[in-house]
C-alpha cells in the first residue's frame, strides 16, 4: 500500500468512518429524504423516526465490526489503493444487505428480498459516499503535509520501508555499519550510543539500493552495503578474497566483489 495509506487505515481513520458514516447518513434521510424514503420506512406497525434509528444502529454496528477487521487486516499487510476501495464498496454492500433484511421483517406485504436490496444500496451508496471522499480527502492532505513536514525535518534520516511499503525502522546514516542480505532478508548492523545492535528487515537489497545510496552508504558486494566511515582497512584475506576490516570490533569481515573494488579504493 501506498505511505499515504496508512493514516487512511490507522486506527483513528477507523473510528471516524465508523462514526461518520452513520451520523451523516441519519441527518441526510431526516433532512434530504431521498428516494422517497420516508414513504418507504412510514409503517403501520412503526414510525418514521423508529425505522430510521433502527438503520442508524445497523449502519453503526456494521461500520463498526467492518472497520475494526480492516484495522486487524492492515497491522498484518498493507492495502493497495485499489483494495481500500474495494473494501469501501464491500462495506456498503455488507450494510445494504442488512437493511433490506430489517425491512423485510418489518414491512408487512414486504416486496421480494432482492427489491429491498436494490433500494437499500441505492440509499446507503448515495448517503455514504460523501463521507467516505470528505475523510479520505482530509487525511489524504493531512498525510502530506505531515510526509512533507518530516521530510524536511528528517531528510538526512535513513526511513526503511518493508516489502509492503510500511515504515519500519528510522535511523542516522552515520550510526549504520554495514548491511547484509540474507535471503529474503536485511540486516542492518548499527550502534546505539557506542553499542552494536542489529535490526531485521523483510526487504531486498535492490528495493534498498537508491536509498542507501543517497545517504552515502555503498555497495561493495552483491549482498553487502557498507558504510565507508567505518572502513579501517581492505587487504586480501589468506583465502586470497578482498575485504574490508572495520574499525569497530567483533564484526566480521565485508567481502568486495571484483564488480565494486575500484569504487571502494578511492573512497578508502
Amino acid at each position: 500500500m501506498e505511505r499515504n495509506n496508512t493514516m487512511i487505515t490507522g486506527a483513528h481513520s477507523m473510528l471516524l468512518h465508523a462514526v461518520a458514516l452513520p451520523v451523516f447518513f441519519l441527518l441526510f434521510v431526516v433532512f434530504y429524504e431521498p428516494f422517497a424514503i420516508k414513504s418507504l420506512l412510514t409503517m403501520e406497525n412503526s414510525s418514521f423516526t423508529f425505522n430510521v434509528t433502527m438503520l442508524f444502529c445497523i449502519l453503526l454496528t456494521s461500520m463498526s465490526i467492518t472497520r475494526s477487521w480492516l484495522y486487524f487486516i492492515c497491522k498484518v499487510r498493507s492495502l493497495s489503493r485499489i483494495e481500500y476501495g474495494l473494501w469501501c464498496i464491500a462495506e456498503v454492500l455488507i450494510v445494504s444487505l442488512f437493511m433490506a433484511m430489517y425491512l423485510s421483517l418489518m414491512m408487512q406485504n414486504a416486496p421480494p428480498y432482492y427489491e429491498l436490496v436494490g433500494k437499500a444500496l441505492k440509499i446507503t451508496a448515495a448517503t455514504c459516499i460523501y463521507p467516505y471522499l470528505f475523510i479520505w480527502a482530509g487525511l489524504e492532505a493531512k498525510s502530506r503535509i505531515a510526509s512533507l513536514s518530516q521530510n524536511s525535518d528528517n531528510s538526512s534520516l535513513i526511513r526503511f520501508y518493508d516489502e509492503y511499503q510500511k515504515l519500519r525502522f528510522v535511523i542516522a546514516p552515520e550510526a549504520v555499519l554495514y548491511i547484509k542480505s540474507e535471503d529474503n532478508y536485511a540486516q542492518i548492523h548499527y550502534l546505539d550510543k557506542g553499542k552494536p545492535q542489529k535490526f531485521v528487515l523483510r526487504s531486498s537489497m535492490k528495493a534498498l539500493e537508491e536509498n542507501l545510496k543517497q545517504h552515502g552508504l555503498i555497495r561493495c558486494h552483491r549482498s553487502y552495503f557498507v558504510n565507508p566511515a567505518f572502513i579501517k582497512i581492505v587487504h586480501r584475506n589468506p583465502a586470497g578474497l578482498i575485504v574490508a576490516e572495520l574499525n569497530q570490533e567483533g564484526y566480521e569481515s565485508i567481502p568486495i566483489s571484483h564488480k565494486y573494488q575500484d569504487q571502494i579504493a578511492k573512497i578508502v
